[in-house]
């Protein structure tokens, strides 16, 4: 493999491990949303912003931030 072959290949990987850990985030921060209505709703309550559940949609949007941010780290691949 040449010298810019081998260089594509390790920037071709390398995005793939960012892009999974881009989709980690946002597959937590899908679940942690979804449990800020889901606890409350479990608990009898019908106030999601009650209790305190408040602080799980932002770590969910704390969560998806990440994952936008993991994206940053994309390496070029020409």
């Amino acid at each position: 493999m040449t010298e810019g072959g081998n260089r594509k290949f390790l920037a071709k990987r390398f995005n793939e491990h960012v892009k999974l850990l881009a989709t980690l985030f946002n597959a937590l921060s899908i679940a942690t949303f979804g449990a800020a209505f889901v606890v409350p709703l479990a608990q009898g309550q019908y106030g999601v912003l009650s209790g305190g559940h408040w602080i799980l949609i932002f770590a969910a949007l704390a969560l998806h931030l990440a994952g936008h941010a993991a994206l940053r780290f994309m390496r070029s691949e020409d």
